[in-house]
């Protein structure tokens, strides 16, 4: 569990659109093992004079400075253990202790939920610990992760977890390959599946806002394209341009065996040009805090 460079990336960007991490939770102590040059970057965003061997000098391999930098007031460590200083020691299969919910404007899972058994209940407790306007920002692997932990995981589920039927609101769902970050879109928006095959690990940086107090999980979330068959009772949907294109595109695609003695070749190739659902955000306004994707400059 940690920060790496685009993990602080992240954090740092969150920041700019204006999450606040007064009163942060973190699921898991967080290592913090940046880049120094990429750190460096970020502190000459804020304050150039700061040194990125110095900050990481002092921060004992862990992510509290780099919070406190972000402004936090207060860093909870949860863990079920107390081996690396937890500050609470508590199970998340199970369900929330009261006194921790509404409590927190940041819950932090830079790689935490994905080792728990019971997920379902662990990100409910997640959801839970936020006040009314608090951010949920999660670091979670999606793909090329297998035995990592328990799971690996889709855009799909979060999108359908922070509903506003558990009154969230998704903010942004991010991924990167190689040197480029892509915002996803919604698959309920998108009317298909924003599926993502390649050959190296990816992570899902998830940006999740509490917007109101509901009964979470009341109605069990349901993939979405599942759902419009369901209420339209065919198995043929109609799908948005953007997915009937790339579907046809699909069905013209070479025989199996040539595509599987290719894939490698086209690993070199960007998301945004195999899955238009996948689109591409510049760096530099990531971290001005633009976590979403001019459309009408696509």
């Amino acid at each position: 569990m940690g920060l790496d460079s685009d993990g602080a990336k992240f954090l740092f960007a969150a920041r700019a659109a204006g999450v606040s991490f007064c009163n942060t939770a973190t699921l898991g102590r967080q290592n913090f093992f940046p880049a120094p040059a990429h750190l460096q970057q970020l502190l000459d965003l804020q304050q150039p004079r700061l040194s990125a061997g110095e900050f990481l000098a002092t921060s004992q391999g862990y992510a509290e400075k780099f919070l406190d930098y972000l402004g936090a007031e207060k860093v909870v460590t949860l863990d079920n253990s107390a081996y690396e200083g937890a500050a609470i020691v508590i199970d998340l299969n199970a369900p929330l202790p009261d006194a921790l919910k509404n409590r927190f404007t940041a819950v932090i899972d830079g790689g935490c939920l994905e080792h728990i058994f019971n997920f379902p209940q662990a990100i409910k407790n997640s959801m839970e610990m936020l006040s009314i306007g608090g951010h949920f920002l999660g670091i979670t692997p999606a793909n090329n992760f297998c035995g990592h932990g328990f799971y690996q995981f889709s855009p799909e589920l979060y999108f359908r977890i922070f509903s506003e039927a558990n009154g969230f609101l998704v903010r942004a769902i991010l991924t990167k390959e190689k040197d480029r970050w892509f915002q996803v879109a919604d698959p309920e928006k998108f009317g298909g599946r924003v599926e993502l095959q390649n050959n190296r690990p990816a992570y899902l940086f998830v940006l999740a806002k509490k917007i109101e107090e509901r009964e979470i999980f009341f109605k069990a979330p349901q993939q979405s394209d599942y759902a419009r068959r369901w209420e339209a009772g065919t198995s043929e949907i109609p799908l948005p341009r953007d997915a009937a294109s790339f579907s046809a595109k699909m069905r013209t695609l070479l025989p199996r065996k040539w595509k599987e003695a290719l894939r490698p070749f086209a690993a070199n190739l960007s998301i945004r040009h195999r899955y238009p659902c996948y689109h591409q955000i510049e760096e530099a306004s990531l971290l001005r805090g633009a976590f979403t994707v001019d459309q009408s400059r696509r």
